[in-house]
């Protein structure tokens, strides 16, 4: 085999059936494999920062590794805002980037798309870096870095290969993949967790980002059940069990003093897969039960921000399992139910927060009500913290935000990847004219993809989100305000549909229309954003 077919023959194996990336004078060899693999569906981007995108929409949404190839230099670092996105996120992306030829690897001699210590760029965004300097070390190392991608806490790894690799070639050994590890937490340490919530009056459940990584929404729903107890969740947790549930909080707990209350009157909390982060706890502001149980996969966030009576290590769902087990062979207290109060505490704070904002409430309500059950939500920019809040989600893994690495423009090429995958699922990125522009162009990768999504822009012209903290903290603002482009006319321009209502109330009637379109169709809504809480 060339190196490049080495490349191709690795994602076989690992049963990839979708890549993101762009052909650069360094990876044509990979990209002429790429011709004779049609089962391996291509995605062209219009620039690099979308392949990581895509390949992390794609991740989030299926839960499997999601694949972005690029070219040496700048081709590999324009996706390096996009891999620490994976990162910050746990998303398992794997980046194949390609490299100037290896005998002059790291002695800048002038060479095009040269960059010295290119591979170490990525040491901070990536658990695991490869550079195979032979064609026999290609399958291999691809192997690793698959491994890696799905090990523990998914995480973004990166394969960087020179040109003359991928041009060479050799005899290669292509195995099977390892089966990816689902660790179980020590037994001892199941049992101690599982006598406390078997004696709390008051149990309820905390459940990150960590439970769709490890696919674990079916037991977690049944250890709800079991404990009678209800489910708060950080902002990227959302969706864990339906949120129309009986013991679904949601994330609308955060800054609501009620729901806040409630949380603080537990007598033990089950953690799952959060790290207790300071986005999601008002820099740790929160008061928690006193009794912390905490699951999660990497051994390095268990007792980082708070303390647990125990902590579990091991794959979410292989955890819960066991948990499981262990309280159905335990017998578990009597307990009132809280599903009433927290049904009161919702319907409450529902209408509180719709004449507090009726205009963005009516529109999350009228988004919400257009799409169905299982539409797979994209956000960025100020919108985020409102949908996080205030958008119901109903199936797993299916909204989806930057929350801490916070990257603006990340929900169209996100949306994109998603819509690949899942071609029979309504797919929206909803999002801020500001962020909409700095990934704009993927509107031409969506339509030669044929990934008809719907953006929904919230458009305010300018950075609204700026304009707001500037105004609050000095009384004036500067550089917020934009000269943004006729949107509806630009998605025409890239062949897509563009759509323009006079205010957010009319959104209804578009996103209908929008929906039964073959096409991408932008919708562009007159809408400025405050912070949603008091």
């Amino acid at each position: 085999m060339t190196g490049g077919q080495a490349v191709v023959a690795a994602l076989r194996a690992h049963d990839v059936k979708v890549v993101f990336g762009m052909p650069g004078v360094h990876n044509l060899a990979l990209y002429d494999a790429l011709c004779d693999a049609p089962e391996i569906q291509h995605v062209v981007v219009r620039h690099e920062q979308a392949a990581g995108f895509a390949a992390d929409g794609y991740a989030r949404a299926t839960g499997r590794p999601g694949v972005a190839i690029t070219t040496a230099g700048p081709g590999a670092t324009n996706a390096l805002t996009a891999i620490a996105e994976a990162w910050s996120d746990s998303s398992p992306v794997v980046l194949i980037a390609s490299h100037i030829e290896s005998p002059y690897v790291e002695q800048e001699r002038g060479f095009g798309h040269e960059l010295r210590g290119q591979l170490d760029v990525f040491r901070t965004a990536t658990r695991y870096r490869a550079r195979p300097m032979h064609v026999r070390e290609i399958v291999p190392r691809l192997a690793d870095a698959f491994a890696e991608a799905q090990r523990g806490r998914p995480r973004p790894v990166i394969v960087q290969i020179p040109q003359d690799v991928l041009n060479g070639s050799a005899e290669v050994d292509v195995p099977e993949p390892a089966p990816v590890a689902r660790p179980e937490a020590a037994a001892s340490m199941v049992r101690a967790a599982a006598g406390i919530l078997a004696r709390a009056q008051r149990p309820a459940i905390y459940a990150g980002v960590g439970i769709h990584r490890a696919g674990g929404h079916a037991e977690l729903l049944a250890v709800a059940e079991l404990l009678d107890a209800p489910v708060f969740t950080t902002a990227q947790g959302k969706g864990a069990i339906p949120e129309d549930h009986p013991l679904a909080v949601g994330n609308r707990w955060t800054g609501e003093a009620e729901l806040i209350k409630f949380l603080s009157e537990s007598d033990v909390l089950l953690a799952v897969g959060t790290r207790f982060g300071a986005t999601d706890t008002s820099q740790w502001q929160l008061r928690l039960p006193a009794a912390i149980i905490q699951i999660d996969a990497d051994a390095d966030e268990l007792n980082r921000n708070v303390p647990a009576e125990v902590a579990l290590e091991g794959d979410a769902k292989t955890v819960l399992s066991q948990l499981l087990r262990e309280l159905e062979g335990h017998p578990v207290d009597r307990r009132a139910s809280r599903r009433m109060e927290v049904e009161e505490l919702r319907q409450s704070l529902d209408v509180t927060a719709a004449s507090a904002w009726p205009e963005p409430m009516r529109f999350l309500r009228d988004l919400r009500a257009g799409l169905a059950r299982d539409a797979i939500l994209f956000c960025d920019s100020l919108v985020q913290y409102w949908a996080a809040r205030h958008f119901p989600v109903f199936a797993p893994r299916s909204m989806h935000l930057p929350w801490t690495f916070g990257t603006l423009g990340s929900s169209l090429p996100m949306a994109i990847g998603a819509k690949v995958a899942f071609l029979d699922r309504q797919v929206v990125a909803l999002c801020g004219d500001g962020a909409l522009m700095f990934t704009l162009p993927e509107l031409a990768t969506a339509v030669q993809a044929r990934a008809n999504i719907v953006i929904v822009v919230c458009n305010d012209r300018g950075y609204g989100a700026m304009r707001m903290h500037q105004r609050r903290r000095f009384g004036r603002f500067i550089a917020s305000d934009l000269a943004t482009p006729d949107f509806a006319a630009v998605a025409e321009a890239f062949g897509a549909r563009g759509l323009r209502v006079n205010s957010a109330n009319e959104l209804g009637p578009a996103l209908e229309a929008a929906l039964t379109d073959t096409r991408p169709v932008l919708i562009d809504v007159p809408l400025a954003l405050d912070l949603p809480w008091r």
